[in-house]
């Protein structure tokens, strides 16, 4: 079931609610968002199609020197998708703290110039929207079934951190 927390979220930004992957999905300051819960954590997953190999290295080294301002349970990035776990402790996190981390993500993909419109399976830009495996991206009709050019190769998972 989606929390309250995460339902203000998507009604305070517009954002569509998928009960069938338990998530809320939507825009922020033109990235697409796929947010959902875990246990003592929140997922941020963003498409990073097209991103530069320097640009992907300089975000993740980023998470990681902030990991413990920004209360980070884990991170990583594959598939194209940059996935951020933010802890959760006995207080639920707020819509207010959700969308702090919305507007870090958002802010740390602009400067580094990640495109925004980026299909998820071949880095073009592609203005159709929609669900692929359950996540909020930008696809060509054509790349549906098509092999996925990877950008983000070899990106292990940041281990989570002890809480």
């Amino acid at each position: 079931m989606i929390s309250t927390h995460l339902m203000k979220l998507a009604e305070q930004n517009g954002w569509k609610v998928n009960t069938k992957e338990e998530s809320v999905f939507g825009v922020y300051n033109d990235y697409l968002f796929t947010v959902l819960e875990g246990n003592r954590f929140k997922a941020f997953i963003t498409p990073v199609a097209g991103i530069s190999p320097a640009a992907l290295e300089t975000v993740m080294d980023y998470l990681e020197k902030q990991r413990k301002l920004l209360r980070l349970h884990s991170f990583e990035a594959h598939d194209n998708f940059l996935c951020v776990r933010m802890e959760e402790g006995m207080v639920k996190l707020s819509a207010d703290k959700l969308e702090y981390m919305l507007g870090q993500i958002s802010g740390l993909l602009s400067l580094q110039e990640v495109p925004a419109d980026a299909c998820v399976v071949c880095g073009q830009p592609a203005a159709r929207r929609g669900l692929y495996v359950g996540l909020f991206c930008n696809l060509h009709t054509e790349c549906e079934n098509a092999d996925m050019v990877e950008f983000t190769p070899g990106t292990e998972p940041a281990g989570e951190t002890e809480t």
